[in-house]
């Protein structure tokens, strides 16, 4: 049975199955807007809402009904509704899905995966949060939130209560110099703390009278505390936040471990006593904050990558309109399919499109990898994230934001790079267990021998000793110091690995995926040569053509030009210089020149004159312009794209090597093949006119398949596929954002430095795994050896030093042998 109830905000009637105690609301506008008044600190009132200028607002735009006037239950003011449809504010009914957004962050700070498990955990606890997301390899963050019980600002101000700076994607996270100028003073601290420690510990082979000890101890305990809470107060902040939110971490560990020998040294201070060791816990601080530093400071650098991907992005477009019919300025967010937009040189275009006015010239190499621009006219379709080199063209918007080519670009980036690594979850399934067991065995130790018998003197010595060498300083420095290594070494040789895990990611791998244009080409139009017939001297038809292309606009004019100015070309005085659709021409000492296309020549040759090679060894022909003296073809000048000099050897050094290469490109699949058979990749790994998208989802079949693949690219139409591979690796160029998602840059702007990385990631990851099972072994014997009382605290100091230490030296041996080995020859 129907029964009538109002609206919990405007007041109109609604007809629900049954009877309800719950908030009824005759629309989605009514729930929504009492939803943000509930949420108001200044309204609290229900019978205040229809006061409030937000309500006023809402009728005035037709959101909400207007009941001002009519009142009464009539037949017109009395909606139906069904009860399984009426949401009400108790949370039973969960608010549809479609009105949640979804906060892309960059976080900064994260020291281990217990880091972004907090984050997380956090987040998830907070009010208006559906769903929360953190990745520690990537430092970036995905947050599901809705938007009438919280906003951007209170999700940022949350995580930074937590102890780390975060931002939008699209923005650089905050730097400061506080975490710098704190790293300075705790070395320099440790530094004399250590000094002086050693004079304290002579006092265990000679005698130190009480005011010789007293002398010595007091600078080492000012010095220690200032390291242990203002050196360690990131450390301490964070294992509080850890405790309290019920998910501690490393830092927990190693906060409780500083804190617990810090304080044993303050006792026997007061005492008087030379046990004093104010140089482990400083130590332990200066360690941890180093490695965490230097963890970060590569880190940054994929930011930074990423940063410069997303600004490619254009955030204004310049919409017509009727009252603007030149075209107005505003947020790229107010462009919606069907409007018209204005683009002009150098802009990028803001959305996938037809040209409806004017015409121009486009380089399309950003989103398919093609060399060759693009002439655009009435009716032909444009891309978005392609980029206007000259003219100005009105174009309709057929698809924008997240359905453009670009918008999928970036969505398939943020989906392969919110993913967590193996490397993550297997940390944070250690940390769960590892951190809590150390503490509660600590814990148990202390108790046990003061149930043995043993007084509490000893007995903490001994709970203490279990604190301090289990500390997980080898464990901590392990995996970041042997891959800092790395870095050094890769750096040397000239390669800039932007992710630690690019080194980890090569165990394994057997497939490669190169692109074509820009990576195994040089991805640029140029001169390939010139072919003339006999009696016509090559000299003489450069001379004449240099000096027609002078005043064209069109993009083979910029590239001759520029090769007459390379080749120091005098320029001639034309006559009559006329510029036509496809072509040029003028005269000459009493001569009639042309300078274009074969159909610009008037002349059906469908294979070209004999006197013309299209062959060209390491290189390939984009197009062929042809010059004509009184309508004869005299010259044929080739431009197009040549290949990278050692490419065809690298193929064949990874074939040796044991891996499969692949081939695809945006090009057309002729040329694709054409490079292929060049550097011996077989025609079924080739595979050309392929779109960012498109190259994505072929990486990912492969995978599918069983395949462990690194993309080698160097565009931002590479990206999507480079953030779908296990390990992208980018070909520096001088503008590049593909770099952003590249885990590997080669700053030679050769692939053939892959040849290089391969063999010094496998050693740097037998040098890790080294690092990694000293670390655990260490841990596993220490401890039981501390618990059954055979070290005392200084001991267990010494020993956990001399285990970072040897992880250390181990280290070092990585970077000496590196130091005398130097990169492969390829020419």
């Amino acid at each position: 049975m129907k029964t009538t109830v109002p609206c919990t905000l405007c007041g109109l009637n609604v007809k629900v199955s049954k009877a309800t105690s719950k908030e009824i609301f005759c629309c989605q506008g009514c729930k929504m807007v009492h939803a943000m008044l509930m949420e108001s600190d200044q309204y609290k009132d229900t019978k205040d809402f229809k006061e409030t200028d937000l309500y006023k607002q809402c009728v005035a735009a037709g959101i909400v009904p207007d009941t001002s006037i009519e009142t009464s239950a009539s037949p017109e003011s009395i909606s139906e509704l069904p009860a399984e449809n009426v949401s009400g504010m108790d949370g039973e009914v969960p608010i549809d899905s479609e009105n949640f957004l979804t906060l892309n962050l960059q976080i900064q700070n994260m020291w281990c995966p217990a880091c972004a498990w907090i984050i997380e955990n956090t987040l998830t606890r907070s009010k208006g949060v559906i769903s929360a997301s953190c990745n520690f390899s990537s430092d970036r963050g995905s947050v599901m939130y809705d938007p009438v019980k919280t906003s951007p600002e209170k999700i940022h101000a949350a995580i930074e209560k937590l102890g780390y700076p975060s931002a939008d994607i699209d923005q650089k996270s905050p730097k400061s110099r506080k975490e710098f100028i704190r790293i300075c003073v705790t070395l320099f601290l440790t530094m004399n703390v250590m000094m002086l420690s050693w004079a304290i510990y002579s006092g265990f082979f000679i005698e130190l009278s009480p005011g010789a000890v007293q002398l010595l101890a007091w600078p080492v305990c000012i010095m220690a505390t200032i390291v242990v809470f203002y050196g360690g107060y990131p450390i301490h902040r964070r294992a509080l936040v850890g405790i309290t939110s019920g998910c501690p971490g490393m830092e927990t560990l190693v906060s409780t471990g500083s804190f617990s020998t810090y304080t044993y040294s303050l006792f026997h201070f007061y005492r008087g006593s030379i046990h004093l060791y104010f140089d482990a816990a400083s130590m332990l601080i200066l360690l941890i904050l180093t490695g965490k530093m230097l963890e970060q400071s590569a880190k940054n650098k994929i930011a930074e990558g990423l940063w410069k991907f997303f600004s490619l992005v254009p955030q204004k477009v310049r919409i017509c309109a009727a009252q603007f019919p030149r075209g107005r300025y505003v947020s790229i967010k107010q462009l919606a399919e069907g409007d018209s937009f204005l683009a002009e040189e150098g802009e990028i275009l803001a959305a996938d499109g037809i040209v409806t006015q004017g015409a121009a010239v486009i380089d399309e190499s950003s989103i398919t990898g093609e060399a060759k621009p693009v002439n655009v006219r009435l009716k032909d379709t444009v891309k978005s994230g392609t980029r206007i080199i000259s003219g100005k063209i009105q174009v309709k918007a057929v698809k924008v934001g997240d359905n453009s080519i670009l918008g999928r670009m970036l969505a398939i980036m943020e989906n392969s790079l919110s993913e967590k690594t193996a490397q993550t979850q297997r940390f944070e399934n250690i940390l769960k267990f590892f951190v809590p067991s150390v503490i509660g065995f600590s814990v148990v130790t202390y108790f046990f021998w003061m149930l043995y018998g043993l007084t509490s003197y000893d007995a903490f010595n001994r709970g203490i000793s279990v604190m301090v060498i289990s500390c997980p300083c080898a464990l901590g420095i392990a995996v970041p110091l042997a891959l800092v290594a790395g870095v050094s070494a890769a750096g040397k040789k000239g390669i800039l690995v932007r992710d630690f895990e690019a080194f980890e990611r090569v165990d394994g791998l057997d497939t490669i995926v190169f692109d074509k244009t820009g990576t195994l080409t040089t991805g640029q139009l140029k001169v390939l040569g010139m072919d003339t017939v006999n009696d016509f001297s090559e000299q003489k038809a450069w001379q004449v053509i240099y000096a027609m292309e002078q005043g064209s606009d069109h993009y083979i004019a910029h590239t001759i030009s520029a090769y007459g100015v390379s080749r120091n070309i005098p320029l001639l005085e034309l006559e009559d210089v006329n510029y036509h659709d496809n072509g040029i021409s003028c005269g000459f000492q009493d001569e009639t020149y042309c300078f274009g296309s074969m159909d610009f020549m008037n002349k059906s040759l469908p294979e070209g004159p004999s006197f013309v090679s299209f062959s060209r060894q390491d290189a390939q022909i984009i197009t062929t312009v042809f010059l004509s003296a009184n309508d004869k073809i005299v010259a044929a000048v080739h431009l197009g794209d040549s290949m990278k000099t050692g490419v065809k050897r690298l193929v064949s050094d990874l074939y040796k090597m044991g891996l499969t290469c692949f081939l695809i490109s945006g090009d057309a699949e002729k040329a694709t093949l054409a490079a292929g058979s060049f550097v011996q990749i077989p025609a079924e790994n080739t595979h050309g006119g392929l779109l960012p998208h498109e190259k994505a989802e072929f990486i990912k079949k492969l995978k599918q398949s069983g395949k462990k693949v690194a993309m080698v690219g160097d565009g931002v139409n590479d990206a999507p596929a480079m953030g779908q591979s296990d390990i992208a690796m980018a070909v520096h160029s001088g503008l590049n954002p593909g770099e952003g998602v590249a885990a590997i840059t080669l700053m030679q702007e050769t692939p053939i430095q892959i040849i290089d990385f391969i063999p010094l990631a496998k050693r740097v990851n037998r040098k890790v795994k080294q690092n990694l099972v000293f670390a655990l072994i260490y841990n596993i014997i220490s401890i039981p050896v501390a618990a059954a009382g055979f070290l005392n605290p200084i001991i267990a100091a010494t020993a956990m030093l001399f285990s970072s230490l040897s992880v250390t030296c181990n280290t070092l041996l990585l970077v000496k042998r590196e130091s005398r080995n130097k990169p492969q020859s390829h020419t």
